[in-house]
């Protein structure tokens, strides 16, 4: 499993060697189009991840999210995590990103959709991507979100040069709500930044 996580299978999106049906090259909408046999992307059996998603880079941002609708449970801060390593070509930088959703498929406007970008210092070194969700601006917290947002398309974004091959470890989200903060789900309203005070 990648690093930082205490999973929920609830939140947990499907691991790569389900099928990369469920992994998009845009956005993560249902109309996005997907990794199955795009011929930029494969399973591989890696000895640090196991069964793994390997990629090569064809654009400037080469996105990946999940296309199923991640619940955002009202409140909850969510850490998003994963693991990855640049076999051979440019060495991108990598970020963990999202599209927030909302009621009918509409995208919810106004909220960070990218974590700060980490580079990887050289090839066939693993690096951990970890990201949080939360409705509070916090120390930590890259996403923050209001009550808007209800699900989200969870994934990353390889930047730079095309033509790197990397391995991705499946993405693993948990809820930490009880890691930051002892009042658990915050009510709509209220912010733990003004809480602490």
């Amino acid at each position: 499993m990648p690093l930082f996580a205490q999973t929920l299978p609830d939140l947990m999106p499907p691991a790569f060697a389900e099928g990369l049906d469920d992994w998009s090259r845009g956005d993560g909408t249902p109309d996005s189009p997907t990794y199955e046999g795009s011929g930029l992307a494969r399973l591989a059996r890696d000895a640090e991840f196991g069964v793994c998603l390997e990629l090569r880079t064809s654009e400037p941002v080469q996105r990946l999210r999940y296309m199923g609708e991640l619940p955002v449970p009202p409140g909850a801060f969510l850490e998003v995590t994963t693991r990855l390593k640049v076999l051979r070509g440019p060495l991108p930088e990598v970020r963990i990103a999202a599209r927030p959703g909302c009621a009918h498929g509409v995208r919810v406007d106004g909220v960070p959709v990218a974590a700060a970008v980490q580079s990887i210092p050289a090839h066939g070194v693993t690096v951990g991507l970890r990201a949080v969700v939360g409705p509070s601006p916090v120390e930590g917290v890259d996403f923050v979100w209001d009550m808007r947002v209800l699900y989200a398309h969870v994934g990353l974004d390889l930047l730079g040069a095309p033509g790197a091959v990397v391995r991705i470890e499946s993405l693993a989200v948990c809820e930490i709500t009880d890691r930051v903060t002892p009042y658990g789900r915050l009510l709509p309203g209220f912010r733990l930044d003004r809480l602490r005070r």
